[in-house]
């Protein structure tokens, strides 16, 4: 059996944590630049603000009303998802951490008859010890407890639903949009809409040839997944990552080539750092620009470059020159209002085979990232930076609504009076 376990509105939840007194309110969460909406209270839902939902909109429903609109604070968030992640290894020998907000639980330990209680107790201790409300969805199989989740939210006041038998699954697999079944996506839920198949149960009473010409492998396991049979297993590792990027709008538009370098050197450093952080080194970078497509009036301009790394890398100075070389190869100059750099072709940085016949500074470079890193760790992201990311921090991201981190900065802890 496998258990789905995720937090409620989960940056809605985070707010709220730290400020009880917004319990009941209408609030609403920002992505990046404060650009549109990622997550939002019950209370938002009922009155009509949509998921993706640009700022500029949200703000025109939100007018004459008691709302509460935050930025994304993600440091905040990456916390408390922390702090919910230990506490849940304590209910299994197997734990996969799915996202910020999501988790499964191997629970196979367990006999049928201990799961409903084990259900309430995991939702009870989590609220307890962490302050954060949970939902929980128990199944046999991985896809079947992802679609307990969200039927629990949906049908139950209890925030868990176990589905320990047919009858139970048969009760709510033909109520589930197919466009929602885990693994089925957008493009995939209009093909099989067209086919007549509006929800999880119809999908599974096609016959298994049927889906194996219509739907890829990946579509097969998961129609045996509603019928039972486990094909995905909790992984109690993480996979390594197939690319790492760091990709921004702008506050305003940029043309000049200068401010473009700025930026472009700073989410090199940004994508450098995460590469460290994950034990990996890229062996290529792609460089993009992007003018507004919603600006006709506008000369559009898509440009973008891959180019390969002198060998595999993942320190601050090779990817910010490499990053650089890309920018002149596609710059020419217009109104672009996004940039941003991705690292693909990943490897474990153990395994970066030297060439014996050139030399190679890597170790020096490689050492100036991890000073770079400690300094920053210790006195703030930025203290230390590449000259080429320019003195002006004004690429920081727009957040006009942003709470205290209240859990990651000393100058935020709540204080008792």
């Amino acid at each position: 059996m496998f258990a789905l376990v995720d937090i409620n509105n989960c940056y809605v939840s985070c707010q709220r944590l730290f400020r009880p007194e917004l319990e009941g309110k209408i609030i609403v969460v920002l992505s990046n630049n404060d650009g549109c909406v990622i997550s939002r209270s019950e209370e938002a839902k009922a009155i009509g603000v949509k998921m993706a939902a640009p700022e500029f909109m949200t703000r025109e429903l939100l007018k004459d009303k008691e709302a509460y609109v935050f930025s994304s604070n993600y440091p905040l968030y990456a916390d408390m998802s922390a702090r919910l992640m230990n506490q849940l290894a304590v209910y299994t020998p197997v734990l996969e951490v799915y996202s910020i907000d999501e988790a499964f639980l191997q629970m196979s330990h367990l006999k049928v008859s201990e799961l409903q209680g084990e259900a309430e107790k995991i939702v009870r201790e989590i609220k307890e010890k962490t302050g954060i409300p949970i939902t929980v969805g128990i199944a046999k199989t991985k896809t079947l407890a992802k679609l307990a989740n969200r039927m629990a939210k949906k049908k139950t006041g209890n925030h868990h639903l176990v589905l320990d038998n047919d009858e139970k699954i048969n009760e709510v697999i033909y109520d589930f949009p197919i466009e929602d079944v885990w693994g089925i996506g957008r493009q995939y839920g209009k093909k099989l809409y067209d086919a007549g198949v509006r929800n999880a149960g119809q999908l599974r009473e096609k016959p298994e040839i049927w889906v194996q010409q219509n739907l890829t492998i990946q579509g097969l396991r998961l129609w045996k997944e509603l019928w039972g049979q486990p094909c995905f297993a909790v992984k109690e590792f993480m996979e390594r990552r197939k690319g790492v990027s760091c990709t921004r709008s702008f506050k305003t538009y940029f043309s000049d080539k200068t401010s473009l370098s700025e930026a472009i050197a700073l989410y090199a450093a940004t994508v450098a750092y995460k590469l460290r952080k994950d034990k990996s080194a890229a062996l290529n970078l792609t460089i993009f620009l992007r003018t507004n497509k919603h600006r006709q009036d506008h000369d559009q301009n898509y440009p973008s470059v891959t180019l390969r790394l002198p060998s595999p890398s993942n320190n601050t100075i090779d990817i910010t020159k490499t990053a650089l070389l890309g920018l002149d190869t596609i710059y020419t100059k217009r109104n672009y209002v996004k940039a941003g750099v991705i690292a693909t072709g990943l490897i474990p940085e153990n395994e970066i085979q030297s060439n014996l016949f050139e030399p190679s500074d890597a170790f020096k470079k490689n050492t100036v990232s991890s000073v770079i890193d400690f300094v920053n760790a210790r006195y703030g992201r930025g203290m230390i930076r590449m000259a080429a990311e320019g003195y002006e921090k004004k690429w920081s991201m727009k957040q006009e609504f942003l709470s205290p981190c209240y859990t990651t900065r000393w100058s935020d802890i709540l204080k008792s009076r």
